[in-house]
């Protein structure tokens, strides 16, 4: 079964903070009518496996020119080609891939092992995300037409907080507990705008154990 509520938000990003625990995790909060709502964005995997990230600078999105007319606030969105829907192994932008593995960096999650001076590299490699991540919602911030869209599940907790999470690759997940999660068309990403700079950039992850050859369902070809 795929992802739930396939969505894509779009706001005024005014705060961020870490949230530690098994499944540590960067929360934005965007403003945005019938906000604020809250973004989740991995900084490490529940399961252990290693995470991947790319931070992609003078991106462009595809269908840039329908997601400028999204309104602000939560979308939901068909997981199929030809819309808003975002797929690491099938979306194109003008003819190329729109991310490709070989652009993800490895973000190291055992941090425990080796010599200190290898502990110590990893401290900051594992930062490296979470350092990006704040760096671009300062930036946003900073511009007053600043706009971020979360792509992922649209969700509300027990407090009534609307917001998304499974901002990732949601496909290629191998036999186990993310399995349920897999399906084309609807992997999660973050692009950034600034409007005042005319740029976009973009923040992709996904996790070591996902493979990038998938069928039309979304689950691994072996």
């Amino acid at each position: 079964m795929p992802v739930q509520n396939y969505s894509v938000l779009a706001g005024d990003p005014t705060a961020g903070k870490v949230i530690s625990g098994k499944s540590a995790h960067y929360q934005i909060t965007l403003q945005a009518p019938g906000g604020p709502f809250t973004v989740a964005v991995n900084i490490q995997s529940v399961d252990g496996s290693e995470v991947l990230y790319a931070i992609e600078e003078g991106f462009t999105p595809p269908n840039e020119a329908e997601l400028l007319a999204l309104p602000m606030g939560m979308t939901a969105l068909k997981s199929k080609a030809g819309g808003l829907a975002l797929d690491f192994v099938r979306s194109t932008v003008n003819g190329a891939p729109m991310i490709s593995r070989q652009q993800m960096a490895l973000l190291p999650q055992m941090i425990g092992r080796g010599s200190e001076d290898e502990r110590m590299m990893n401290r900051a490699r594992a930062k490296a995300l979470e350092n990006a991540v704040v760096t671009l919602l300062n930036m946003t911030i900073a511009d007053k037409d600043g706009v971020i869209y979360a792509f992922g599940s649209a969700f509300s907790d027990a407090g009534k907080v609307d917001g998304i999470h499974n901002i990732h690759m949601n496909q290629g997940n191998p036999a186990g507990g993310f399995t349920k999660d897999n399906g084309a068309w609807q992997d999660g990403a973050l692009f950034i705008h600034l409007p005042s700079k005319n740029t976009w950039t973009a923040v992709f992850i996904a996790f070591q154990t996902e493979s990038w050859n998938t069928d039309s369902t979304g689950s691994p070809i072996a």
